[in-house]
C-alpha cells in the first residue's frame, strides 16, 4: 500500500502542486449533501440532497505555496523555536495571537490527528491485514508513513495507542504521537452501576461519589507506563458526557435526602432561587456547568496530581454542551486544551466560532466526517452528512479546515476516523456498524481522493496560516 500511496502523491503534486491556475477563482463549490438526524421517535433519518456551498484551497484568492517547510520528527515548524520542554504543552505567541501545540523539541505545530487509527477486529479485518500486511507491527510501521505523508501527525482517541508505543519504542526517529482516553466518570458509573441494585441513575451524579476521586487516582496508574513518555500529546478523560441534557430535573428525581448529588442540587436549588416548577433553561444550563466545574476540578487534580507532564484534554464536549457558556467556562478553568466533537453543521458555525475566540484556553475538534455514497454501504450508523464522492468528503475537508486554519484559537483537529465500519462485523457498536467513515476500507484500500485532498491541505499548513494571518516571525 505504502507504494500506491507514494503514486498518489506523485500524481496529486503534477495535477495540483504547483497549477499555475491556483487560487484564480473566488466562487466557492457547490457540494450535494443530505443531512443526517433523528426523528421525533429517535430514528435515524436523512434529508433530501441539499447544496450546500464550500471552499477548497484553488478557490482562494492569492494563495501561493513555498516551497514545503523543514518539520521536526513531530511535525513541529525547525524555522519557529519555543523552550523546550521534552514534552507537548501548549503556547499562545504574544506577538500573532494564534495558540500553537509546542512539540517535545520546542517548535509549533497544530494536532492534525486520526482517532480510532487501529487494527480491525472483525473476520474480514483481520484477514485482510495478514493478507495485506501480514502483522500489526508492519501495519503501524506502514500507517505511520501513510498519515505522515499525508500531513497527519498524532493519532487520536480510540487508537491503539500501544501498538504505536512500541512502534515508537523501535523508531525513535520517526515517532507516532498518540493521546489516551481514560474514560474515568464513564468507567466509574460502570463500575458502580455493576454494585447498585438501581438500575436508573444519572452517571454525572456520579461526580459526587465520595470514592470517584479515589477511583480517578487509581485508574491513572493504570497508565504510569507513559506518564515519561514524550510521545504522548496527552489524555482525554473522557468522552461526550451528557453535559447538554436536563440534568437538574434528573438530581431533583433522585429525591433521596441520603444523596450526595441530590443534596447539592437542593442547595444550588436554593442558592439560585430557582422556581422548580418552570426551571428556564438557561438555569438548567447554569446547572450543568456546575456539575462539569466539579467533573472537571477532580479529574484534573487527579491527573495533575500523577502525570503533570502531559496535557488535559478534556472531556470531548458534543451537542449543545459545546455552547453551553457555563460548561465552557468549567472546562477552561481545569483543562489545557478543549476537545470538541462536532456534527450537525457543513462546517463550524460563526456563532460558535466566535465564542469559542473568546476562550481563555485553546480548543481543537475531535471529531468531524461526512461519509461517501459511492461506496455502496447503508451509511446510516453515525452523525455524519451523506456526500455522493469521495472527491466530495475532500472537499467537504477542506471547506471545514480552512474555516478552523483561520480561528486563532483553534489548535487543529481530529479526523473521524481510520477505517470504515464492516457491516459484516454483528459484534459492532451499533453507532459505527455499517458507514463509509475511514480513510481506508474495511480491507484496507486507500479512498484515494479524500485522502488526497486531505494531504493537499494538511501540508500546507502554514503557508495557509500566513495566507489567513500575519506571518510567523
Amino acid at each position: 500500500m505504502f507504494q500506491s500511496l507514494k503514486k498518489v502523491v506523485g500524481l496529486s503534486i503534477l495535477l495540483f502542486g504547483v497549477a499555475p491556475s491556483l487560487c484564480s477563482q473566488s466562487d466557492s463549490l457547490m457540494v450535494e449533501a443530505k443531512i443526517w438526524s433523528r426523528d421525533a421517535k429517535r430514528k435515524i433519518q436523512y434529508s433530501d440532497w441539499k447544496q450546500f456551498p464550500s471552499y477548497t484551497i484553488e478557490q482562494l484568492n492569492g494563495f501561493a505555496p513555498g516551497k514545503a517547510p523543514m518539520l521536526d520528527k513531530y511535525g513541529g515548524l525547525v524555522t519557529v523555536n519555543y523552550p523546550v520542554m521534552g514534552f507537548y504543552y501548549v503556547h499562545m505567541d504574544a506577538q500573532s495571537g494564534r495558540s500553537w501545540l509546542i512539540s517535545p523539541v520546542g517548535h509549533p505545530l497544530l494536532a492534525i490527528g486520526m482517532t480510532s487509527t487501529r487494527t480491525g477486529k472483525s473476520d474480514l479485518n483481520e484477514k485482510s491485514l495478514r493478507k495485506r500486511y501480514g502483522s500489526a507491527d508492519k501495519w503501524a510501521i506502514e500507517t505511520r508513513e501513510l498519515l505522515y505523508l499525508s500531513g497527519y501527525n498524532m493519532t487520536g482517541s480510540w487508537s491503539d495507542w500501544e501498538l504505536f508505543r512500541a512502534y515508537n519504542s523501535r523508531n525513535p526517529a520517526q515517532p507516532m504521537a498518540y493521546c489516551t482516553q481514560l474514560n474515568l466518570l464513564s468507567g466509574f458509573a460502570q463500575l458502580r452501576k455493576k454494585e447498585s441494585s438501581l438500575k436508573e441513575y444519572p452517571e454525572l451524579a456520579r461526580v459526587f461519589d465520595p470514592a470517584f476521586s479515589s477511583y480517578c487516582l487509581k485508574k491513572l496508574m493504570e497508565f504510569n507506563a507513559v506518564f515519561t513518555d514524550p510521545h504522548l500529546v496527552g489524555h482525554f478523560t473522557d468522552n461526550e458526557l451528557s453535559f447538554q441534557s436536563d440534568l437538574l430535573s434528573d438530581f431533583i428525581a433522585l429525591n433521596d435526602p441520603s444523596d450526595p448529588a441530590y443534596v447539592f442540587a437542593m442547595q444550588w436549588i436554593r442558592e439560585n432561587g430557582i422556581d422548580t416548577s418552570k426551571i428556564k433553561r438557561s438555569q438548567s444550563e447554569g446547572f450543568s456547568g456546575a456539575i462539569a466545574a466539579r467533573y472537571y476540578k477532580i479529574t484534573n487534580e487527579a491527573l495533575k496530581n500523577l502525570d503533570p507532564k502531559h496535557l488535559n484534554l478534556g472531556s470531548r464536549l458534543h451537542a449543545s454542551a459545546k455552547n453551553n457558556p457555563h460548561v465552557l467556562a468549567a472546562a477552561e478553568a481545569n483543562v489545557d486544551l478543549i476537545s470538541i466533537n462536532y456534527y450537525g453543521n457543513w462546517a463550524p458555525t460563526d456563532k460558535h466560532l466566535e465564542q469559542w475566540g473568546q476562550l481563555k484556553k485553546p480548543y481543537f475538534i475531535t471529531e468531524f466526517y461526512t461519509k461517501g455514497e459511492d461506496t455502496g454501504m447503508p451509511n446510516i450508523s453515525g452523525a455524519g452528512w451523506l456526500v455522493r464522492t469521495q472527491a466530495d468528503r475532500g472537499v467537504h475537508y477542506q471547506n471545514f479546515c480552512l474555516r478552523l486554519l483561520q480561528q486563532p484559537n483553534c489548535i487543529g483537529w481530529h479526523w473521524f476516523r481510520y477505517q470504515d465500519n464492516d457491516p459484516s462485523d454483528k459484534t459492532a457498536d451499533p453507532s459505527n456498524n455499517d458507514s463509509n467513515k475511514g480513510i481506508i476500507t474495511a480491507t484496507y484500500e486507500l479512498h484515494a481522493p479524500l485522502l488526497d485532498a486531505m494531504r493537499r491541505l494538511n501540508t500546507r499548513i502554514y503557508d495557509l496560516i500566513r495566507h489567513f494571518e500575519k506571518p510567523i516571525k
